[in-house]
């Protein structure tokens, strides 16, 4: 948690995302048997990251407890056994990415999680963090939505260059006046 309170506020791409960001943490925090551990001021479109607990059972029985906040938010949520563990896992919605986080003692219990993680996320991480999004040829959202491979529809990956672009036909333009890039 010290390292979390020592990371400084990052700018909001818009004010209507930093918005969004502040309601939602307000949301999240305001919920019964959410207990904050790391709330920090936010400011404008600058925010710092927020963290919450809460238990399986509590975050089992709220739905809202598992929508996205899209920012730097955490909720961990404590299971009791391994059976809430795989409750809370088949209660997940679709995600980008999903991390376990094991000894080699708990191979049992993540084989147990794979297969409702395969269908839960586009990328599965085994003791690590995921890294960010870039366009490059690495790179896609895949997984159930909000992750998608569709060109039209992500942000990352080389293939979402199509999403930003117009496509023009020229017919019987003469080639002087042509954008330079497709001249003959």
């Amino acid at each position: 948690m010290a390292a979390l309170a020592s990371v400084g506020a990052q700018v909001m791409l818009t004010d209507g995302i930093a918005a969004t960001y502040d309601k939602g943490r307000a949301r999240i925090g305001a919920m019964a048997g959410v207990q904050s551990l790391l709330t920090q001021m936010c400011d404008r479109r600058e925010a710092k990251p927020q963290l919450f607990q809460v238990t399986g059972a509590h975050w089992l029985a709220n739905h809202a407890l598992g929508e996205e906040v899209f920012g730097h938010l955490g909720i961990l949520v404590v299971a009791k056994d391994a059976e809430e563990m795989l409750a809370i896992a088949r209660g997940l919605e679709g995600q980008l990415t999903a991390t376990l986080h094991l000894e080699a003692e708990d191979t049992a219990l993540a084989a147990a999680l794979m297969p409702i993680l395969e269908r839960k996320a586009g990328r599965i991480l085994a003791n690590g963090f995921p890294t960010g999004v870039e366009v490059c040829d690495a790179m896609v959202h895949g997984g159930p939505y909000p992750a998608s491979t569709n060109f039209g529809a992500t942000s990352v990956g080389t293939m979402a260059i199509r999403r930003f672009l117009r496509p023009v036909s020229y017919q019987n333009v003469p080639e002087g006046i042509l954008p330079e890039d497709i001249r003959g």
